[in-house]
C-alpha cells in the first residue's frame, strides 16, 4: 500500500517539475523566470565568441559553389552568402567564413598556398566535416587523407583562435 502511495507521489511531484524545467524564456508562460537566466543552447563557448565575432566584424560576400557544394552546403547552384575574414599568416593567407546555408551556424576554413586553396567545414564545436583540395586551374576535391587534413585545420584553428577577442571583445576588437 505504501509502495503504490510513494509511486503515485512521485509521478506527482514529477508532473509538477517537469513543466518548469522546460521553460527556457521569460513571459506569461514562464514564471520562474526570474530565477533562472536564459542561455540559449550551444555546444561550444568558443564558437559561440568566434560567431558573433565573425558576425559583427566579417565582410558580407557570396562564396562561389564550386568546393563547397562537395561539402554539402547548397544553394540551388547559386553564390553561397557568407560573413568572412581574411588575414595574411606566415605560410599563405588564412580566410574564415560563417555559413547560414542550413538553419544552423557553420565554418568554412580556407587558406591560400600558392596556386592551392585547401578548404575545411566545421560546426561550432570545431568539429571538422569535410575538408577539400582547390587547385586554380582544376576542379575540388575531397580530401581523403584524414591525417593531413586533420592536421591543416587544427593548424588554420591555431591562427583564428590566436586572432579572436577576448570574452567580451567580440564586438569591439
Amino acid at each position: 500500500m505504501t509502495q503504490i502511495r510513494l509511486a503515485r507521489r512521485a509521478f506527482l511531484g514529477a508532473a509538477v517539475v517537469l513543466p518548469v524545467g522546460a521553460c527556457s524564456k521569460p513571459g506569461w508562460h514562464n514564471p520562474f523566470a526570474a530565477l533562472m537566466p536564459y542561455k540559449p543552447f550551444t555546444l561550444s563557448e568558443r564558437g559561440d565568441r568566434m560567431v558573433r565575432w565573425l558576425y559583427y566584424k566579417g565582410n558580407e560576400v557570396m562564396l562561389a559553389p564550386d568546393a563547397l557544394t562537395l561539402m554539402g552546403l547548397e544553394n540551388g547552384g547559386r553564390y553561397i552568402p557568407a560573413k568572412q575574414m581574411a588575414e595574411d599568416g606566415p605560410d599563405g593567407r588564412y580566410v574564415i567564413s560563417l555559413v547560414n546555408i542550413r538553419k544552423i551556424h557553420e565554418f568554412v576554413l580556407h587558406r591560400r598556398q600558392s596556386d592551392l586553396l585547401i578548404l575545411h567545414q566545421c560546426d561550432t564545436a570545431f568539429r571538422r566535416i569535410t575538408s577539400v583540395r582547390f587547385p586554380r586551374n582544376g576542379k575540388p576535391t575531397i580530401i581523403t587523407d584524414t591525417a593531413f587534413a586533420e592536421y591543416d585545420f587544427q593548424q588554420q584553428l591555431a591562427f583564428w583562435f590566436a586572432r579572436m577577442p577576448a570574452e567580451g571583445n567580440a564586438r569591439t576588437k
